[in-house]
């Protein structure tokens, strides 16, 4: 408690430094003064309005670092400047809204599949006749290409001499937002967004989620754009229904937009990006080579593209050319050590994307609610979306027979009793069905062709 006492304030500037990020840190908490006085923290707030901000969107982080530090509590303590010292800040604080649209994402370089095409013609179509009052919301796993077809439409656009686009990720959207709050600028941050702004790209929304103040603001945003035919582009790993924490209002106006889901890219699809990836390397696979590929990699379009550039860097290195033998080497490599089936690792990946985890978290021993219930879920789903029995489900799990049963009465006790949880899960078992069923039937195949002597 001395050592504590002695760093003061300064303790718990290093220890939100490293929680928060960087641009959050530097506009909410870099400049406030504090102070330890009976075993509680006082944090000094320049007025009303920042206290009631810190307070609402940053109390839980604060109990947790006092707890952390044995202390009892922390109260805000309101302390204005005089007038003559606010003088200091500039009037105009963020002269740049949002950010450089990535030259490399565009229209050409995006693979067209089942999975994407609606999509990719939606936001052709966009670019070919420039826009004219859409709102458009694409929504998917991470790294099934939003970003990339947000960008190429900006950019597609740019190279037209349209530029009138402003492109923001939900973090910048909320940074500048803060920035500008704080500055007491609010109204020439919209009002520049209004004068300047015919397509508005904003990535990433679910990011928004919990933040009150913020979606209020995009609310209003949306409202005015769309009045005045301007055209918007939000992207989200879910629906409206599937974002938590998200006001119902904001919802209500994400609902009037054209809602396009894209999925994680079929097996045909995979074997056109492996493909095209290769050629913009300068290399062309073997038939063998892209069909072991695509068979074998189902994550999203990433994993997919860090697979092909690793297979020719290995090609190269060892001055081989490109055959399955150094694709099955690869995969072997970059694989989990972790035993189990196709479905078993599509389930994994679903669930720690659905709960927003890690797949270390998932298997580590910590008994966090949203662990526990994260693992309960990956059980359910190996039960009654891939049928396995629960001998199959402990082996692969290493559990006790009688723990995925408990496991399993839990999550159907909850589901019984929880509406909303049931909803989710339900969305999550839509999204995983279509890839559980092509794994199904690619095992039998393989199987088939293993018993007429083919090595696939």
């Amino acid at each position: 408690m001395k050592s504590l006492k002695k760093k003061g304030w300064s303790y718990f500037k290093e220890r939100l430094k490293e929680e928060l990020p960087q641009s959050i840190y530097k506009v909410w908490f870099s400049e406030l003064n504090g102070f330890i006085k009976d075993a509680s923290l006082f944090i000094e707030v320049p007025n009303e309005f920042a206290k009631s901000w810190l307070k609402e969107n940053y109390e839980d982080l604060l109990q947790r670092l006092i707890k952390e530090a044995n202390l009892q509590g922390f109260e805000f303590v309101v302390t204005e400047k005089p007038k003559a010292e606010q003088m200091v800040i500039p009037y105009n604080p963020v002269e740049v809204i949002g950010r450089r649209i990535s030259p490399r994402y565009t229209l050409e370089d995006f693979v067209v599949g089942r999975c994407n095409e609606l999509a990719y013609k939606v936001c052709s179509q966009l670019v070919e006749n420039k826009p004219k009052g859409y709102f458009i919301y694409l929504y998917g796993n991470y790294g099934l290409g939003k970003t990339h077809l947000t960008q190429a439409v900006g950019n597609g656009l740019l190279k037209q001499g349209f530029n009138r686009v402003h492109y923001f990720t939900a973090q910048d959207f909320l940074s500048c937002l803060l920035k500008y709050l704080r500055a007491g600028q609010i109204e020439a941050f919209k009002e520049k967004i209004r004068e300047s702004c015919d397509l508005l790209l904003l990535d990433g929304i679910h990011f928004l989620s919990g933040k009150e103040y913020t979606q209020n603001e995009l609310s209003f945003l949306l409202d005015y754009l769309l009045d005045e035919r301007k055209t918007v582009i939000l992207t989200s790993i879910g629906s409206p229904q599937e974002l938590r924490d998200m006001d119902s209002s904001l919802k209500s106006r994400l609902n009037a937009g054209l809602m396009i889901r894209l999925n994680q890219p079929d097996f045909e699809t995979r074997k056109k990006i492996i493909r095209f990836k290769a050629r913009k390397e300068g290399y062309k696979f073997p038939s063998e080579v892209v069909d072991y590929l695509a068979r074998n990699l189902r994550g999203d379009i990433r994993q997919i593209e860090s697979a092909v550039i690793g297979l020719i860097a290995r090609a190269s290195f060892l001055k081989e050319q490109v055959c399955l033998q150094l694709a099955k080497e690869l995969l072997t490599e970059i694989s989990s050590e972790r035993e189990g089936s196709q479905e078993m690792d599509l389930i994994i990946e679903g669930v720690v994307k659905f709960y927003g985890i890690t797949k270390e978290d998932l298997f580590s021993p910590s008994r966090k609610k949203n662990l526990s219930l994260a693992r309960q879920t990956v059980i359910y789903l190996l039960r009654h979306l891939a049928k396995k029995s629960l001998k199959d489900i402990a082996q692969m799990l290493k559990k006790e027979h009688s723990t995925v049963i408990y496991h399993l009465k839990s999550i159907e006790k909850r589901l019984n009793q929880n509406q909303a949880f049931k909803l989710q899960l339900q969305f999550l078992i839509k999204d995983l069905a279509p890839e559980i069923e092509l794994a199904q039937a690619e095992c039998t195949e393989e199987n088939e062709y293993l018993e007429a002597g083919f090595e696939a």
